[in-house]
């Protein structure tokens, strides 16, 4: 039996690995899939190669098939849910700037309290708190909006690609972020953040990431969704 093809997009981030681990180790050969993998800069990139067809499947924001199925992003096609890719894994961070300021009050970046990050990041912000997030629909969001409820600095979300938010940080497009993995890591290593907590302090494991496929093409291949 030929293998089928199957075109999957992606972002670079860590949970995109078992992805490349199937392709590249020849898992999704065995399986009779002949995968071709579509990398992407952003999420709303990958969104609009599912949605209008480019690629039929692709690792996405988890809530990103409930935006579209409600119609807020887009065309509405169903997608079928083929697994969650990953859990966790996202981290906060804040501008050395911040950092020092809240060095100054005695926060010590134990990443125990959640609770108390956010209290003393009230303290020092002074105005409005420019958070970066990958995309308006995702936990990163969600995360950001329940953990700075009740209690933390005014602050306005801004949509930022993975790969950019150090970049943007840097040149103090935003004050602070939530991102996966590795773009946390790579922000502390480029200079301008320290963490402040990691994501899962201010949830209890929300799914990050799924592996939605376009309904139409899997009905068509059942391969697709079964191997």
């Amino acid at each position: 039996m030929s293998a089928l093809p199957l075109r999957l997009g992606f972002v670079p981030l860590l949970d995109a690995a078992p992805l490349i681990v199937a392709r590249e180790m020849g898992f999704a050969e065995a399986e009779g899939l002949a995968l071709t993998l579509c990398p992407a800069p952003s999420w709303s990139s990958l969104r609009d190669m599912l949605l209008w067809g480019q690629v039929e499947a692709a690792q996405m924001l988890a809530p990103v098939p409930v935006a579209i199925a409600l119609g807020l992003v887009g065309p509405v096609p169903r997608l079928d849910i083929l697994q969650v890719l990953s859990a966790n894994g996202d981290v906060l961070g804040v501008s050395t700037a911040i950092e020092s300021r809240l060095r100054a009050r005695g926060f010590g970046f134990d990443f125990v309290d959640a609770r108390a990050a956010r209290d003393t990041l009230a303290e020092v912000v002074a105005g409005e708190l420019r958070i970066g997030v990958p995309f308006p629909h995702s936990t990163h969001a969600a995360l950001v909006r329940h953990w700075l409820a009740g209690g933390g600095p005014a602050f306005s979300l801004h949509t930022i690609p993975p790969p950019r938010m150090a970049e943007a940080l840097a040149a103090g497009e935003i004050d602070a972020f939530c991102v996966g993995e590795p773009w946390g890591s790579v922000a502390v290593e480029r200079g301008p953040v320290h963490f402040c907590s990691p994501a899962p302090r201010s949830g209890r494991r929300p799914p990050k990431r799924h592996w939605p496929h376009a309904t139409t093409g899997s009905r068509r291949n059942p391969r697709r969704r079964h191997g």
